[in-house]
């Protein structure tokens, strides 16, 4: 009995980690009962910095009615919804996540005829770059049309579509285990999570979309940010989980692993058709005063119509540098900045890579410091909403810049990994230094009247550039510096300065670069914040 709790303790925390999460939406529902308690709850949602502003829709104020009671608590459940089936789906993705290389490879290695100039793993390797740049070139071309869609047809209908897509090609995989069947998995998957961020963000400004324009102070930056680090909690929580516990599935082989990564998938879009409550109908309930006729013309808006959205997948490389040059000098500055934020995370295989020639670490090591920065992003993200009311999101994200850099220093100094691991979790709120961008971009667009779905379409698009481009920028700097180092090192008698720099640091050109990327988001934060 002790050893099948062992197996699958990982299974049982996340099951309770979901339970947990919907707690609170059984605890609103039992407090509408009667009148009295409904008042008692509307005064608990007004003393509660993060529902304060729930009782001004559009800007103008409510009364305290069975009305405003019924909107309160529909916020409410639509975050703890939004928490519980984001951590459902990162987990489903995070167990297959690190599946299809080995099944790949010991699918073509039994198909593979033995005059194969390369071997089964390096077929499946240029077969996963492949679908990673296919995926993130789709995305470029699709994210704009789908925050067009979620501005005419809200946000529930397409976010349980994608969950639905997850889940039915998973159950693919279980029932026909083979190379494309992963292989459209895989697909799916990447694509899917890609436009579920955008789905996420879309909700999250909607909810707050009501209140920014009469928070000048600040404050509704700053709850937006803690709704933000909860989120960014859960979904490092469930990228643990799911590591932890693919991990150990698949070495039981692909089926097991995926069949459990459907049902969680499953239950994601269980969640999300039944207890998620539409945000963009939410926010636009004050259309109830409006005249009739302005209500018609609402809903004769959602009617689809095929030449906007031709026109929305034909300019879709445009709507990738939207961001940069079409809403105005401080959203740009604050489209840079996010890219320079996100930079480093598109480091693609390189770090894997350095991590084993350099450092010599095998994947059970390499998989052991994913699982510690999943804990740091856990420990950051659930601390966050604290630390930012204290701070302030201007100086958090000066400091998270701050905290980023002490990671890709340690590797350029130190040959050591553990200095390298330990540098990393003293920087641990490195990964949160995108939440204030994130929230002055939103708030922002909110200011402008710029709707939520387009707003995060281009700015996925934007960032699938990144997805595109960083990897081989990446990769061209560490096989040069490595170049480098090797001839320089080879070189024999007086060596220039410059020469002796390249030996000893030519390798370690990719954390050079973050420092630089690293160094110019402070600078830029700190002038425009």
């Amino acid at each position: 009995m002790m050893s099948i709790f062992t197996k699958h303790r990982f299974l049982l925390a996340s099951l309770l980690v979901t339970l947990f999460m919907s707690t609170d939406a059984r605890k609103i529902r039992s407090s509408g009962l009667t009148s009295r308690h409904q008042h008692h709850h509307l005064h608990h949602c007004k003393s509660n910095a993060l529902f304060s502003d729930l009782y001004k829709l559009r800007g103008g104020e409510v009364d305290i009615d069975s009305t405003t009671t019924a909107a309160a608590t529909h916020y409410q459940r639509t975050i703890s919804t939004l928490h519980s089936t984001s951590f459902l789906i990162v987990l489903s993705t995070s167990i297959v996540a690190f599946t299809p290389l080995p099944s790949i490879t010991r699918h073509l290695a039994a198909s593979l005829s033995s005059a194969s100039t390369s071997s089964p793993q390096e077929q499946a390797v240029k077969i996963l770059s492949l679908i990673s740049a296919a995926s993130a070139a789709v995305e470029l071309f699709l994210s704009p049309l789908l925050g067009t869609l979620l501005d005419k047809f809200g946000r529930k209908r397409p976010s349980v579509l994608l969950h639905s897509l997850i889940t039915l090609t998973n159950l693919g995989v279980v029932m026909y285990p083979s190379v494309h069947t992963i292989c459209i998995s895989r697909i799916i998957n990447v694509l899917c999570s890609g436009f579920l961020i955008i789905t996420t963000q879309s909700i999250i400004g909607d909810l707050f979309s009501g209140n920014q324009k009469d928070n000048n102070n600040g404050h509704g930056k700053d709850q937006m940010g803690a709704v933000l680090g909860r989120q960014a909690a859960l979904i490092s929580s469930g990228f643990l989980f799911g590591s932890l516990l693919g991990g150990r599935l698949t070495e039981y082989g692909e089926r097991i692993a995926y069949s459990v990564a459907a049902i969680f998938s499953a239950l994601a879009a269980l969640n999300a058709a039944f207890r998620m409550t539409d945000t963009l109908d939410l926010t636009s309930s004050s259309s109830s005063s409006l005249p009739t006729t302005s209500v018609a013309a609402a809903d004769e808006s959602k009617a689809l119509d095929w030449t906007s959205l031709k026109k929305s997948l034909l300019e879709a490389p445009l709507s990738s540098i939207q961001l940069l040059f079409h809403y105005g000098s401080h959203m740009r500055t604050l489209a840079l900045l996010l890219l320079l934020q996100s930079a480093p995370m598109y480091m693609g295989d390189v770090f894997q890579v350095f991590a084993k020639e350099e450092w010599g670490l095998k994947p059970a090591d390499f998989g052991k410091i994913v699982a510690l920065f999943g804990v740091l992003g856990i420990v950051s993200n659930t601390t966050l909403s604290l630390i930012v009311k204290q701070m302030g999101l201007r100086t958090f994200s000066l400091f998270a810049i701050v905290s980023s850099l002490f990671f890709p220093m340690t590797a350029i100094f130190t040959n050591n990994y553990r200095n390298v691991l330990i540098a990393g979790s003293i920087g641990l709120y490195s990964g949160a230094q995108k939440v204030g961008t994130t929230t002055a971009i939103t708030s922002l667009a909110n200011e402008r009247g710029i709707p939520q779905g387009q707003l995060q379409g281009e700015k996925a698009s934007m960032l699938a550039l990144l997805k595109i481009g960083c990897p081989v920028i990446y990769s061209a700097l560490y096989l040069k510096g490595k170049e480098w180092s090797m001839s320089m090192n080879d070189t024999e008698g007086n060596k220039l300065a410059l020469q002796m720099i390249m030996g000893k640091f030519g390798k370690k050109m990719p954390f050079v670069l973050n420092c630089i990327l690293g160094v110019i988001a402070f600078i830029v934060t700190w002038q425009n914040m």
